[in-house]
């Protein structure tokens, strides 16, 4: 599957549309089914669980629930569009509607590091530390991870620069 089916990318002549934390589709997967089964089997075997287990179980559900809702609705389905004639970028949340975060010609490119892995964000200038956006998936070392780097290099950032404003 190409970076552009994970991510959701949309590529116009006048504007790019991404949601870059469409590859928490499986962790979601996931979750949910863990819950499920732990609920099941809470469910099942009440009667002859003590309350330590019981607790235990419900206080899982309920964590992996709450844990995969939020990220359902704040990570899982937050875009961003970048819009060459409103000179915009919006995030955009389902819940929450469109919301314009900065211009492009304010925009600045940049990657940053968690825990061995690096990904690319977007932030305005001087403040991009301050607040900043993550606009790609994670990579590492890995083989896998460097080919799709290079694919998202070449389908979805350099259509993203190609929008943004030339310096004077």
């Amino acid at each position: 599957m190409d970076i552009k089916k994970q991510l959701n990318v949309e590529v116009a002549p006048d504007r790019v549309i991404l949601q870059p934390n469409r590859r928490l589709k499986t962790s979601l997967i996931w979750m949910a089914g863990i819950a499920v089964v732990v609920g099941i089997g809470v469910a099942i075997f009440f009667p002859v669980l003590s309350e330590g287990p019981k607790v235990l179980g419900l206080a899982l559900v309920v964590y992996l629930a709450g844990h995969g809702l939020y990220d359902y609705l704040f990570h899982y389905n937050v875009g961003y569009e970048f819009d060459k004639y409103t000179n915009t970028v919006y995030k955009i949340n389902p819940p929450f509607g469109k919301k314009k975060i900065m211009r492009l010609d304010e925009m600045v490119l940049f990657t940053q590091m968690v825990t061995g892995e690096w990904y690319y964000a977007i932030g305005i200038k001087k403040k991009q530390f301050l607040k900043n956006y993550k606009i790609s998936p994670s990579f590492d070392d890995g083989k896998a991870s460097k080919k799709m780097l290079i694919e998202f290099e070449e389908m979805v950032l350099n259509p993203i620069m190609a929008l943004v404003p030339e310096a004077l």
